[in-house]
């Protein structure tokens, strides 16, 4: 018995390492990737409006790096979930590993379309916004592709991290380890938490603050909903009323 909790703490130290190591590899992939990502952002249409200047020696590489983390992440995020899957797997009964283990390969997916959504929708509504003001006043914008591109993934990738709230509360929620009920008494105080992170993303405007708040609560609704259908299904299966 006193073996068993020596043997979780190095299974879980066993499972860091490897989503370190994941994540280290992925992040040398994302570096060698980030070039044609870089080129195919210079072709977007916003990109078009802005001159590409570079204002300190190490500017281009900190853009390198910013593509390649966010390339990293998504490989790494679901490998992470399926360590984690991994971990708790011995625990689960054979029907729960299979459900579990299938959620897996959508985080990738709704990290994606995250990322997506926040860039082709909410990036350039606000950055619109921002530079109208600059126009208004008569002010030529000059600014660094550092600049560009720390405003961009500031308010992106907290978007496609939140897009994984749905599944990952079905995962949750499949594990036992979240109810609808504890979603709905932690609204007040998740909807506070969303707010506070829409403020931190976005720049200090009403404008922008709604256009990244309104989907982060709708998200959590949307997992609410999920939660709800999943975990009537898990009760279904336990008091033996399987559906047809």
């Amino acid at each position: 018995m006193r073996d068993q909790p020596i043997h979780h703490v190095n299974e879980l130290r066993k499972r860091l390492i490897w989503i370190l190591l994941m994540f280290v590899i992925s992040l040398l992939f994302g570096f060698l990737c980030a070039e044609p990502v870089l080129q195919q952002i210079k072709a977007a249409p916003i990109s078009q409006r802005i001159d590409w200047n570079v204002f300190a020696i190490g500017d281009a590489f900190h853009v390198y790096l910013k593509i390649s983390f966010v390339i990293s992440l998504a490989i790494t995020t679901p490998f992470a979930m399926y360590q984690v899957w991994k971990f708790v797997s011995p625990g689960l009964s054979r029907m729960e590993q299979r459900v579990t283990l299938f959620y897996i390969p959508f985080v990738f997916f709704l990290f994606v379309v995250g990322i997506l959504f926040s860039y082709y929708l909410v990036f350039p509504a606000v950055f619109q916004f921002m530079t109208s003001f600059s126009e208004r006043i008569g002010a030529s914008e000059v600014y660094g592709i550092n600049q560009y591109f720390s405003f961009m993934f500031r308010l992106i990738l907290p978007i496609g991290i939140v897009f994984e709230l749905p599944l990952i509360v079905l995962f949750l929620t499949h594990l036992g380890l979240l109810t609808p009920l504890k979603l709905k008494r932690m609204r007040k105080n998740a909807y506070l938490i969303l707010f506070i992170l829409a403020a931190m993303i976005t720049p200090p405007d009403i404008v922008s603050h709604v256009l990244v708040t309104t989907p982060l609560i709708l998200l959590y609704e949307v997992s609410i909903v999920c939660s709800n259908i999943v975990y009537a299904k898990k009760q279904g299966y336990k008091s033996g009323n399987l559906p047809s």
